[in-house]
């Protein structure tokens, strides 16, 4: 390479945008909602899923512990659930926190952690939101049971209520004028 192709590739490397525009986390902090599978209930299900968003659907068969319905058939030691990774704390901390693999974020023991906040940030989505365990069932035939309840996003305004809103602020600036 001679010098000025050395030049023109450092000025390209330094100068070129990025590919993807860097996007700031999203942050969950919406109403909360709990979510529970019975013991015994089928994972495949859709209704014993927690499908929080379309990567990740948090479920667990009737022993060991959470997994990815969306992208794993069970639970995965030290990895699951894939595409997520959990932290002791609230999203009002984000700053301060360290995310682990599930099973480290527990200690190896779910039912440690029950009543106590947690932060799940799913990785693909780059969602963080609060989430806090309720029950944790641990030998047959109560096992494969569990609850929580979690944020969401915050509810967007209602697009008809807004319609309907600015209809009415023009009908009542027409009358306005009319009066005049």
């Amino acid at each position: 390479m001679n010098r000025f192709q050395a030049i023109v590739t450092v000025v390209v490397l330094v100068v070129a945008p990025s590919a993807e525009p860097l996007q700031a986390a999203e942050v969950w902090t919406g109403p909360r909602i709990s979510f529970s599978k019975a013991a015994g209930a089928d994972p495949t299900l859709e209704s014993n899923q927690d499908r929080i968003t379309s990567n990740v659907w948090i479920t667990r068969s009737d022993n060991m512990g959470l997994f990815n319905a969306k992208s794993e058939t069970g639970y995965v030691f030290d990895y699951s659930p894939a595409d997520t990774e959990w932290s002791y704390g609230t999203t009002a901390d984000l700053g301060s926190l360290t995310f682990l693999n599930w099973r480290g974020a527990v200690g190896s023991n779910p039912p440690t952690s029950l009543g106590q906040d947690m932060v799940l940030h799913l990785i693909s989505d780059d969602i963080y939101l609060d989430i806090k365990f309720l029950s944790w069932g641990v030998e047959p035939p109560s096992g494969g049971y569990f609850s929580y309840e979690r944020s969401t996003p915050i509810p967007e305004p209602a697009t008809a209520g807004l319609v309907l809103l600015g209809l009415s602020l023009i009908w009542a600036g027409k009358g306005v004028r009319n009066a005049q």
